[in-house]
């Protein structure tokens, strides 16, 4: 492991990891990204997502019709059983017709749904490749922009000041050592994966996720 600190540490290895990683590291900071699981299976769940929800007010290239904002926020509503964090949920509907246009910078391509598929052609943006190649372009952009990837690491520890991060725990190859860095992004506990294969420009900063950093990291947002 580098043993230069890096700006922002990202543990987890999944779709928002990655989301996070790239934009901390399009705002300047250095990023290191703790995968537990080994190169071949990384990415997490978002391995096996095909696609997800994007409002729109006219046919895309992907999508058929239109798919209002109301009309998203009445699924989510009704599949939630209105259990949904309000403001959050706008702001997810809000920021997700620009999806694709911010995901097609780091390489993922996309394709109309299949026929049968549910008829979710109006609703749902379907990743050409499935997750894997979704996950697989976002690892190839993290690379090209100098993101440092640590496989098979296992954070077992966090080390918490005043409630900023100071430092984690890392398991590898059989030994625990520490790593600090100014910020870093979690996974908030007991989250669960969901069926979007992308987080927005607004959603994907690290203050969505469990963040905790000094007032002088680099490219720390206010969300």
């Amino acid at each position: 492991m580098n043993d230069q600190p890096p700006d922002v540490l990202v543990i987890g290895g999944g779709n928002a990891a990655l989301c996070a990683a790239l934009t901390a590291r399009r705002a300047g900071a250095s990023v290191t990204v703790l995968e537990r699981a080994p190169r071949h299976f990384r990415g997490g769940n978002s391995r096996h997502t095909r696609n997800f929800r994007s409002a729109h007010a006219a046919p895309t290239a992907w999508l058929t019709e239109a798919y209002p904002e109301r009309e998203f926020l009445a699924d989510l509503n009704r599949v939630t059983e209105n259990q949904a964090d309000w403001a959050l949920s706008r702001l997810l509907i809000s920021r997700s017709a620009g999806c694709p246009d911010w995901m097609r910078q780091f390489g993922v391509r996309f394709q109309s749904s299949l026929r049968g598929t549910l008829h979710l052609g109006r609703t749902n943006v379907f990743f050409l490749g499935g997750g894997k190649a979704l996950m697989n372009s976002y690892y190839a952009a993290a690379a090209r922009a100098g993101v440092r990837v640590e496989y098979e690491a296992e954070v077992v520890g966090l080390e918490l000041a005043d409630g900023r991060f100071e430092a984690a725990s890392v398991r590898i190859g059989g030994r625990t050592q520490t790593m600090s860095a100014r910020a870093a992004s979690w996974p908030p506990a007991g989250s669960k994966p969901t069926s979007s294969g992308c987080a927005t420009p607004g959603v994907t900063r690290l203050t969505t996720s469990s963040y905790a950093g000094r007032p002088t990291t680099p490219g720390r947002s206010s969300g």
